[in-house]
């Protein structure tokens, strides 16, 4: 009980923060960070730090969500609302990084608690932090909501070291690799998601519906577009 009103209390600020964007622009529609007030650019500063672009030298692969940088909007703790024009995310580091007059820099976790990300594809990816009960302290995109099913994704890097044995020497070598783990808050119980059909649909509480569902529609979990219509199908099968 505690963890899941914790959880609610959260979605609600995370909601909140959707209501209060909602008087702004939308992302694809965002004034880029060169046509901010001084005012706001001096702030934003303040809040973050620079990024020592150095660091990751050996490391083969990204930590990064996004092959490119993107348009982006980020709100501080006071509610300030940040519209730049080079924003990513890190998930190594579990910060969001932009780049401004040239120079990286890293946000906070402390200092910013949501990010609406452009997808690429007209729409937006929503993250807040702490959203999520399993990773209090990450950033959790939030990838549905409805009023029974609401689910989020952690975008989770690790820093992999590989040591070869050669003659005469021992060589490692690192990598960072990438998982998306999905959560969801279903009939108010709090769920990982496991994205294969027969698993996904015992994790979301119709197992034979959703197979069904799926296996006419030929969707595949792991697929974006396929996971949002299958949790609105979920959704639908608890109004009913």
């Amino acid at each position: 009980m505690f963890v899941r009103t914790i959880f609610a209390a959260l979605l609600v600020c995370a909601c909140s923060l959707s209501l209060s964007a909602q008087a702004a622009d939308a992302v694809g529609e965002a004034s880029p960070a060169g046509e901010a007030s001084l005012a706001e650019l001096a702030r934003l500063r303040r809040l973050s730090r620079v990024v020592y672009t150095a660091r990751y030298d050996g490391v083969r692969g990204t930590p990064y969500r996004y092959e490119e940088f993107r348009p982006g909007v980020v709100f501080d703790n006071a509610l300030n609302r940040y519209a730049l024009d080079s924003l990513n995310f890190n998930g190594f580091t579990n910060q969001f990084e932009y780049v401004i007059f040239g120079q990286l820099r890293e946000l906070p976790q402390q200092n910013f608690l949501r990010a609406d990300l452009d997808d690429g594809n007209g729409g937006r990816h929503v993250y807040a932090f702490g959203i999520n009960p399993r990773f209090p302290t990450y950033y959790a995109e939030l990838v549905y909501q409805g009023d029974f099913v609401t689910a989020t994704m952690i975008y989770d890097v690790t820093n992999d070291v590989k040591v070869i044995q050669d003659v005469g020497r021992t060589m490692r070598l690192r990598r960072f690799d990438a998982k998306s783990l999905y959560f969801a808050y279903v009939d108010g119980e709090f769920v990982s998601l496991r994205l294969q059909p027969r698993r996904l649909a015992a994790d979301l509480g119709h197992r034979g519906p959703l197979r069904r569902f799926m296996e006419d529609g030929d969707l595949d979990p792991s697929r974006r577009d396929d996971l949002l219509e299958i949790l609105s199908f979920a959704e639908r099968l608890y109004l009913e």
